[in-house]
């Protein structure tokens, strides 16, 4: 289908309008694009353009191949955007996320509105709600996709109104919204191993990574802020996204889990 014929939510008369022959064309067109992708950033692409289509204006797609750790902690998830808001994970994290938890509670989708009026939310979640909020990602609803494997994955589609997020919160279309997600992680295991889809390295950025190398070589703040030619509040802010990022304790513990994971070598003795 071209481009300027796609389904758009604009050319829709109203929710109801969205019919089972209109889903199956939609989809249909969607397959067709996530065969044409080359790899996992191009079949992103091609679901953005597609949520655009149904009134989700960005979303985000997070995946962890073992969402939770050995002790039950849940894992830090792969989470690539589309059209997200700058810097919008600078004080985000998964730990105090409440719509991530409550995806591990259900498989259907998650109206973010109910998740905010949840009453057991902790301090934690609702400082969290507020700055995705805050980033003006408030009106979202996310679709929880548990593997048979044990895998995890996830799409969070937002939409950038409280008209469009009614409009998009339609039975009909959000029934659209979970076969789409599904559509999309199914034919991404098919097409693209697992490792190569979640590019398990990527959740450590290289300053990260360069940091936590050396602190497991023994050097201190300092020494390290030397060697990379960086200030020692930087490196401390690396460090600290790191041990965020990993789900650790402390730096010691951060360095261990990054070498576990194979994130950073094993220094030499």
């Amino acid at each position: 289908m071209a481009h300027d014929e796609r389904w758009t939510l604009m050319s829709l008369p109203a929710a109801h309008a969205f019919s089972t022959a209109d889903r199956e064309a939609l989809m249909g067109s969607f397959a067709a694009d996530l065969e044409r992708a080359g790899d996992l950033e191009s079949a992103l692409d091609a679901l953005h353009q597609t949520l655009s289509g149904l009134g989700f204006s960005s979303f985000a797609y997070g995946m962890a191949s073992t969402p939770r750790a050995q002790d039950g902690s849940f894992a830090s998830p792969i989470v690539k955007t589309r059209a997200f808001p700058s810097r919008w994970d600078r004080h985000w994290s998964h730990l105090c996320d409440p719509y991530y938890r409550f995806c591990f509670t259900t498989t259907l989708p998650l109206r973010w509105v109910d998740v905010q009026a949840h009453e057991r939310l902790s301090a934690g979640e609702r400082a969290c709600v507020d700055h995705l909020n805050d980033k003006n990602l408030h009106y979202g609803i996310t679709v929880p996709m548990h593997m048979p494997n044990g895998s995890f994955a996830f799409v969070s589609a937002i939409s950038e109104s409280a008209t469009r997020y009614e409009t998009g919160s339609s039975p009909t279309i959000v029934n659209a919204l979970f076969a789409l997600c599904h559509q999309f992680q199914n034919t991404s295991l098919r097409r693209w191993l697992w490792h190569q889809a979640a590019d398990t390295k990527a959740w450590l950025s290289t300053r990260e990574k360069e940091c936590l190398s050396l602190a497991a070589q023994g050097k201190t703040s300092d020494d390290i802020a030397l060697i990379l030619g960086l200030s020692c509040e930087t490196v401390r802010s690396h460090m600290k996204r790191a041990i965020v990022h990993l789900n650790a304790s402390n730096r010691p513990h951060a360095i261990a889990k990054a070498i576990q994971l194979r994130l950073i070598d094993m220094p030499f003795a």
